[in-house]
């Protein structure tokens, strides 16, 4: 298969098998970072519009019924859709195309990975929130059961990043599996535990721990070897002395019935909490607003290191 940029369609002429690329990326570039591998008879350009992150080359192909067919085609080396593949391109508006034109919002690539799970793994956070409101699962069934690749609320843990976490609990993730509809085998709960997965990976953000136990988390959960994360990770940390101290008092009147009222709404009816007929003062509170500083300060130090690596 031949790429070419948009540009050189006229320089290509009848040669065979020729892929379009959008303007603003060249063929070299493309080979560089990324590969497409397609059969003959594959039409890709709904995958390399996404992946370079050309929306409005999405909006023109997704407008003709003929493509369609390839909404939800999954291409080599990672059998990956075109949904999947605006998620790595890191363009919100991509995803939003796509999704609207009827694009499998769990379709996973070979790797298990749905969308929701790449978005979180890879820090998206707008493509992360803008897919939970076009209702991704944060807990798919076949994950959960097989504990591959993951659990997106873990994996948010495991890489440090709170304004994923945050959002996916603001948004309705369970913070406890065993609220789940269906029963989950202890030893899958146990290996998927939160508590022990931020005493791990997270154990400088003692936010992780607050906003966990706020939602309802259990802060005694046992692990695989049987233990609670207190007994298994003996060093001192910010994270542990904060969950020493929380891991014996029960919550406050006042966020159980924050956590009762988002439980009866149910995750898909979250968006009605601001109909409700409460005082205006009370609303941020049922949002987790207080923690969204920690949201702010999260993305501000990924940019100032970012700004650093270039300079």
């Amino acid at each position: 298969m031949l790429l070419v940029p948009t540009s050189a369609r006229a320089a290509a002429g009848g040669m065979a098998n020729t892929v379009e690329l959008p303007l603003q990326i060249s063929a070299h570039a493309y080979l560089m970072n990324h590969m497409v591998d397609a059969d003959d008879d594959d039409d890709v350009r709904l995958h390399l519009a996404a992946l370079c992150g050309d929306d409005k080359g999405l909006r023109q192909i997704t407008a003709d019924p003929q493509y369609i067919q390839w909404l939800n085609y999954r291409v080599r080396p990672y059998m990956s859709p075109p949904l999947r593949l605006a998620v790595s391109g890191g363009n919100p508006e991509c995803v939003e195309v796509l999704v609207s034109a009827g694009a499998d919002i769990e379709l996973e690539d070979v790797k298990g990975q749905t969308p929701i799970f790449v978005a979180t793994c890879q820090k998206k956070l707008e493509i992360m929130k803008l897919l939970l409101e076009y209702g991704a699962d944060p807990e798919p069934f076949d994950h959960i059961f097989t504990c591959v690749p993951g659990w997106p609320l873990q994996h948010a843990v495991v890489y440090a990043h709170f304004s994923c976490y945050f959002e996916l609990l603001k948004s309705g993730a369970l913070a406890n599996l065993t609220s789940l509809p269906y029963e989950v085998a202890p030893r899958i709960v146990a290996r998927l535990s939160i508590p022990h997965a931020i005493l791990k990976y997270s154990r400088e953000y003692p936010e992780f721990v607050k906003l966990y136990y706020e939602c309802g988390g259990n802060l005694r959960q046992l692990g695989t070897a049987g233990t609670t994360c207190i007994e298994e990770f003996l060093e001192c940390s910010p994270a542990k002395e904060l969950l020493v101290t929380l891991s014996g008092l029960p919550l406050s009147l006042k966020s159980l019935c924050r956590v009762t009222i988002r439980q009866l709404l149910g995750r898909r009816n979250l968006h009605k909490l601001s109909s409700l007929e409460l005082p205006l003062s009370l609303f941020p509170f049922l949002n987790f607003e207080e923690f969204s500083h920690y949201s702010l300060q999260t993305r501000l130090n990924t940019r100032s290191r970012i700004h650093t690596t270039e300079e």
